[in-house]
């Protein structure tokens, strides 16, 4: 039997035992919740983890392996890309990985408060200078099979974080970037900046970073962003983490809307009324149900169709009082079958203002309050050329974009 104990890392200084995560000799994966955390902590996974002395399975077909909200330590395609190939290097078989040693090649690096031990022995990076170019380069010729050498920098930085992109971790000061993956020096606060993959709009980050100009014009709440570039003039995408909090090194836990309830979020199962739901009796917080309700429009109009259930987010603070978490992943998308992942009102492809407002009325959201919503998103959408124009993004896009907003009046 293998054990994994689960903790939170609130705080630098101090880690709260959880529970502990079993791998029985059937390879069955188990937790149970430490009985002191029972009488003074909060449940972690609300919907899914009973909050209760004794051994519990995930009984439900998604996740394959554990629960949802420990596969939320994990990344999706390019950190579990860089995660393979560490374990091919040491000469592991890829079939006998287990969510397990998975975690435990995360330990204290991973999204969120939670943190796993024994941890897998990872070598630190001390807070080394960031070279954007370099990073941007090694990781497309990863992405093409050109390369089978992995920086240093990008195997530890960028081997936490959620998404299919390529992406780092790291520290920035307003001046300077350094690698990010663990607690970082006075002054700096933890960033994530992304790589464009061979798939991508050739300005990506230009593209992502006025999106997230348009979604906080439009109210959308969002995480500080900045434009970062390269000694060759490339541009990327970086987001300041709304996990950490400042440049305490504090963190808060985070909890995916597809991991709460056990969903698949490759497969298009989900409705914005499962979203909107799951925020009210979460928070009980009608104001962060109505920010569902506006980043919903917004993702509409903006053409964003990339909206699946890992691409929302709620926090949990030490205090066990849950939010909505800010806004992330905001980009141009066409979607499973040029579908939004999660339908409005059961309609993925042309999505009115007919089905937003039947969604508005079982969300106790009045109707002045949508048209106002689409007001504010659409005064936004309206700088899309001139923001783009100033960033002198590629003519060709600024049109393919331009042409795919919907609007809902």
């Amino acid at each position: 039997m293998i054990k994994l104990n689960v903790l939170l890392k609130y705080n630098p200084c101090e880690l709260i035992r959880v529970g502990t995560l079993v791998e029985t000799d059937r390879k069955e994966i188990l937790f149970e919740y430490d009985s002191k955390y029972l009488a003074s902590g909060y449940n972690i996974s609300p919907f899914k983890l009973n909050f209760s002395n004794g051994l519990q399975a995930n009984k439900n077909i998604y996740p394959r392996e554990g629960f949802g909200v420990f596969n939320d330590s994990l990344p999706d395609g390019w950190g579990l890309l860089l995660m393979d190939r560490f374990f091919r290097k040491t000469n592991r078989n890829i079939r006998d990985i287990t969510i397990l040693d998975r975690l435990a090649y995360i330990g204290n690096r991973g999204m969120g408060a939670l943190v796993y031990e024994p941890a897998e022995h990872i070598s630190s990076l001390d807070n080394d200078l960031l070279n954007l170019y370099e990073l941007s380069d090694n990781s497309m010729k990863i992405l093409q099979g050109k390369s089978c050498e992995i920086l240093p920098v990008m195997a530890v930085a960028g081997g936490s974080p959620g998404g299919a992109r390529p992406k780092i971790l790291a520290g920035f000061d307003g001046k300077t970037l350094i690698s990010g993956e663990s607690e970082l020096p006075n002054d700096f606060e933890h960033w994530i900046i992304k790589f464009r993959s061979e798939h991508d709009f050739k300005d990506a980050g230009k593209i992502e970073y006025i999106y997230a100009q348009m979604a906080k014009n439009a109210g959308v709440n969002i995480s500080e962003f900045h434009l970062f570039e390269d000694v060759q003039g490339n541009s990327y995408f970086g987001t300041k983490r709304f996990d950490r909090i400042g440049c305490t090194n504090r963190r808060i836990h985070f909890h995916t809307l597809s991991n709460l309830i056990h969903s698949d979020f490759r497969i298009p199962s989900l409705d914005y009324e499962i979203l909107l739901k799951v925020c009210s009796k979460l928070t009980g917080n009608y104001s962060d149900v109505k920010m569902c309700f506006r980043l919903m429009i917004f993702n509409i109009m903006v053409h964003n169709r990339d909206d699946h259930g890992k691409n929302f987010s709620f926090l949990m603070d030490d205090k066990g009082r849950w939010s909505f978490a800010p806004a992330y992943d905001l980009m141009f998308a066409y979607g499973p079958g040029g579908e939004h992942s999660l339908t409005v009102a059961g309609e993925g492809r042309n999505p009115t203002m007919k089905d937003v407002l039947k969604l508005a009325e079982l969300a106790d959201i009045a109707s002045e309050d949508v048209f106002s919503m689409v007001d504010d998103v659409q005064a936004s959408l309206d700088n899309w050329v001139s923001l783009a124009s100033d960033l002198n993004v590629r003519k060709s896009d600024v049109e393919e974009i331009r042409t795919s907003f919907v609007s809902l009046k």
